[in-house]
């Protein structure tokens, strides 16, 4: 079950900087975009300390077309912790999930914004926010 308050917010949010981000560039909002509107958020949260129940194991799921391409030879670990963190985005919010996130290495942040990129672009797209 989705927290609708926090998605609503957060979806309101992102179209909003989509919005501004493809009038300025003069350009049709695509992931790029919405890659690009998710930067800030992702640059200046903070990160937190996860707990024994953020360690929780959740199910293998090492092919997933949810991932970028470039991690298809990492550790099934790595795959789903940017599962198990994309999905948080839709529980908890992205603030919540990319604070998390920020506690990982780059090469595991940049997945995880990629990842998140294409998986809001996606929910844009079928709010018809974004036209293709």
């Amino acid at each position: 079950m989705y927290n609708n308050n926090i998605l609503e917010k957060d979806i309101e949010r992102l179209a909003h900087e989509v919005r501004e981000l493809s009038a300025e560039s003069n350009e049709t909002p695509s992931k790029k975009i919405v890659k690009q509107a998710l930067a800030p958020i992702i640059k200046n949260i903070p990160s937190v300390p996860q707990t024994d129940d953020d360690n929780k194991k959740i199910s293998d799921k090492t092919e997933s077309k949810i991932l970028p391409d470039y991690m298809k030879d990492s550790s099934p670990e790595m795959k789903l912790k940017v599962e198990k963190l994309l999905d948080m985005v839709f529980h908890k919010g992205i603030e919540k999930a990319v604070a998390e996130a920020r506690d990982e290495e780059p090469f595991f942040l940049d997945a995880f914004h990629d990842a998140l990129a294409d998986k809001l672009y996606e929910e844009l797209k079928k709010r018809n926010i974004i036209k293709t």
